[in-house]
């Protein structure tokens, strides 16, 4: 058979998927990007299910090109000359290219999904391995199926990429999970974002994931909040929506950013001038910390981005408040001082006006969008340390931005 003449539904494997395992090509049609399907198929004993979920492939959350197997064992990208790359995920090792023989892109309107499925010569993994009798009979087969297990997700590094993992990795919530990313593609590419309405756009967000958790936990059996569950599913629906909705909130917040910018540039430059303690390199730590702010999706995130950096502020042993020059200097550790909670709020607008008059363009920061987002975005109340060091934050963006007047605090 040429790959001219290839023929879908004549294929073994395909049949044996959608006839065995039509769940499983159910919802790779839904939410998956690629089928891969093994022309030759000379197996004859029955198939696990984990077979077949190492030749199904969704979109990787952490790298664009590459595509992630549905048992999270391997992965896939293209390469050139109609080829592809296949390699286990752990560390990428087993490498190897595999010629396409025959690709069929597939649009499915009624699913409102895009898939491609490529027809390749073997299957991608070696599926002949048997275990025999002393007779020579073939007992079982040595590749047994995975055992399913949660992917390990905890608050302290809770992001999007490992929420996704997490949600993906719990068999039992599988419909609801399936249902979840059905309404946020629909969302994503149907619901038109307009500045002035961006909260009702937020309450459907809040309908998403309340009907996902009262679904899963319906299907978990469980009649008590799971905190895990709760935040995996606000930082996967904010993070999905993310690339829609930042645009919007940067445009929305796009005046009170340019005032914020302006205040401090000409009433904070000045007093910048007249003195010569300031260590930029020094406060380096903390402006790498809050550059991040951009690249984070979800209201978490940004706050425990937040977090770390008035961290980094305050557990600098060497760092002291020097009032009278209006700096965050930092000095030798004989001279060094701990620093107080009544100096936090001044030290982190000082460093914040630093961070600002370092940055060549206000289109490279927008933190009064951070500000926002990270307010409007949060379904469910931070950790206690991390909603104090957002409360700081706020109030020194809103100090900044209102004050009509020098900053009194510089000087206090």
């Amino acid at each position: 058979m040429t790959s001219d003449s290839i023929e879908l539904e004549e294929l073994q494997f395909y049949k044996l998927l959608t006839s065995n395992f039509s769940d499983l090509y159910t919802k790779a049609q839904s939410t998956c990007s690629i089928i891969v399907i093994p022309q030759q198929l000379s197996y004859l004993f029955p198939l696990k299910r984990d077979i077949f979920e190492s030749h199904v492939y969704r979109p990787s959350p952490m790298y664009v090109r590459k595509h992630v197997s549905w048992n999270d064992k391997y992965e896939i990208e293209f390469d050139n000359n109609r080829t592809i790359r296949f390699f286990y995920k752990k560390d990428g090792v087993g490498e190897k290219r595999i010629k396409v023989l025959s690709q069929e892109d597939v649009r499915d309107t009624i699913r409102k999904s895009a898939y491609s499925i490529l027809i390749i010569e073997q299957p991608l993994i070696d599926i002949t391995g048997i275990e025999t009798t002393l007779n020579g009979s073939p007992s079982r087969q040595i590749i047994r199926p995975m055992k399913q297990t949660e992917h390990l997700f905890t608050q302290s590094t809770a992001s999007y990429e490992s929420s996704f993992m997490y949600l993906d990795s719990i068999r039992q919530i599988e419909p609801a999970f399936a249902r979840l990313h059905k309404a946020l593609f629909l969302f994503t590419e149907k619901y038109v974002l307009l500045p002035k309405f961006i909260e009702d756009a937020i309450d459907k967000l809040r309908q998403f994931r309340f009907d996902f958790l009262q679904e899963s936990y319906q299907l978990l059996n469980k009649n008590y909040e799971d905190r895990n569950l709760e935040l995996a599913s606000e930082i996967y629906i904010t993070g999905y929506t993310y690339t829609k909705f930042w645009p919007t909130i940067v445009q929305y917040n796009e005046d009170k950013d340019k005032i914020l910018f302006k205040n401090i540039q000409t009433k904070y430059k000045r007093q910048r001038t007249e003195s010569n303690n300031f260590e930029m390199n020094a406060n380096q730590n903390f402006f790498n910390e809050l550059k991040k702010l951009d690249d984070l999706k979800s209201s978490y995130e940004k706050a425990k981005c937040l977090n770390s950096a008035i961290h980094i502020m305050i557990t600098q042993k060497s760092m002291i408040l020097d009032s009278k020059k209006s700096s965050v200097a930092y000095h030798s550790p004989s001279k060094s001082t701990a620093m107080s909670a009544d100096e936090t709020l001044p030290a982190f607008m000082d460093l914040i006006c630093q961070f600002i008059l370092t940055s060549d363009t206000i289109c490279s920061i927008h933190l009064a969008a951070h500000e926002y987002y990270i307010e409007k975005f949060r379904f469910i109340s931070l950790p206690s340390d991390m909603d104090y060091d957002f409360t700081t934050y706020r109030g020194a963006i809103e100090y900044l931005t209102n004050s009509s007047s020098s900053f009194s605090f510089l000087n206090s």
